[in-house]
């Protein structure tokens, strides 16, 4: 069966890219063939009509105050550099996964391919994915085709539709031929808002393949920083975050090491913001000693490959997602928004119970392949 997956642009995130990948390698171990769908998307302009406001006010600014560090074409300037600062993760993309490249959804014709899934990450999450009705697959109207959605997150407690886009994603979704989300609350979030019953949870596609996967590919890093060390996967800085890194980093008696590349930061030249290779980041989880983290993929990292690790409470991101995965294994006392200073660290240095995280992720790995095989074997 030749199937398409419609997920979110394949850009510099390593947890966006590494769901695709895992996603279609279970695909293909199934005996189909798979091609990810990926879309030329980027950074937008200002609207026409806005930009001479927007250009003046910022040289404004920056005659008025040339220490801010405005930039005036700050878009275009970025546009420029993420190639370069994207070159490693882009040939871990063009070497693992292949995508196929979109202009528009309506590139795709007809007859090209016999099932659509959508999924994993955030892609029914309109501020991430764009216009939204193509991840209910309303491009495919009309057509004989199998229907589903893999592990689809609305990334956030709230509901970010507005009335009529539900209306038209709810009507979309009925034609469906099965659903499934990655949070528990995203079951609730479809039978409320989308008037569909039928949703269920299933595992995010980083954790269905054998760990030994991500270990072989970590195996090919020429970098190995994070060895002995507590690792930090921090998307979004804090003081607070910074604080729980100082705690676990004398507690445990450790050196810190970042692993995160923050590609639109430009206070530091476009050098210092290369995102390192998928292979270096990965063998950073693995090496490491212990993780700090408020990443959902960085928790399912450091579930999969049995690294102690404290999850930082990221509400900027949506905290559905990671109260769902580490409730699934019962590790929500591993999720954070601060430590006690007083604390003497013995508890969060501890290893989890690893037997009992691996009996739960054997059933739901059963229980995902269940679902697929289901959906894409039945005539």
């Amino acid at each position: 069966m030749k199937i398409a997956v419609i997920t979110l642009p394949l850009h510099t995130n390593y947890g966006g890219i590494l769901q695709a990948y895992a996603l279609k390698t279970v695909l293909e171990s199934m005996g189909h063939e798979v091609s990810v769908m990926d879309r030329r998307v980027k950074m937008p302009l200002p609207v026409w009509w806005k930009a001479p406001f927007i250009y003046a006010s910022r040289m404004l600014k920056k005659m008025l105050k040339p220490s801010s560090g405005v930039e005036v074409f700050r878009e275009l300037h970025f546009r420029k550099e993420l190639p370069m600062m994207a070159r490693h993760v882009t040939k871990f993309v063009d070497s693992y996964i292949c995508p196929r490249m979109l202009s528009s959804y309506k590139d795709i014709r007809e007859g090209e391919y016999d099932a659509f899934v959508v999924g994993s990450d955030q892609v029914w999450r309109p501020r991430y994915f764009g216009r939204i009705e193509d991840a209910f697959l309303q491009f495919t109207s009309g057509w004989d085709v199998k229907r589903l959605s893999y592990a689809a997150s609305f990334g956030t407690e709230q509901l970010e539709y507005d009335y009529t886009t539900l209306e038209i994603c709810s009507e979309l979704l009925e034609h469906f031929d099965a659903v499934s989300v990655r949070e528990d609350l995203g079951v609730k979030m479809c039978e409320e808002w989308f008037d569909c019953d039928r949703a269920v949870q299933v595992l995010d596609p980083v954790m269905l393949p054998d760990v030994s996967i991500y270990r072989e590919l970590a195996s090919a890093s020429a970098g190995h920083s994070c060895r002995g060390k507590v690792m930090t996967y921090i998307l979004d800085p804090s003081k607070e975050k910074t604080a729980v890194v100082d705690f676990i980093s004398k507690a445990a008696g450790k050196e810190v090491s970042p692993a995160y590349v923050d590609v639109r930061d430009r206070r530091l030249p476009a050098d210092q913001r290369t995102v390192p290779p998928m292979e270096q980041w990965l063998a950073g989880f693995c090496d490491a000693d212990f993780v700090v983290t408020d990443s959902f993929h960085g928790c399912v990292l450091s579930i999969l490959l049995h690294k102690p690790f404290i999850a930082v409470g990221n509400s900027l991101r949506g905290m559905a997602r990671m109260n769902s995965l580490l409730s699934m294994f019962s590790l929500d006392d591993r999720l954070v928004q601060g430590i006690d200073p007083e604390d003497d660290g013995e508890y969060w240095l501890s290893q989890p119970d690893w037997d009992a995280v691996d009996a739960v992720l054997e059933e739901k790995r059963k229980e995902a392949s269940a679902f697929l095989e289901n959906v894409l074997n039945k005539s």
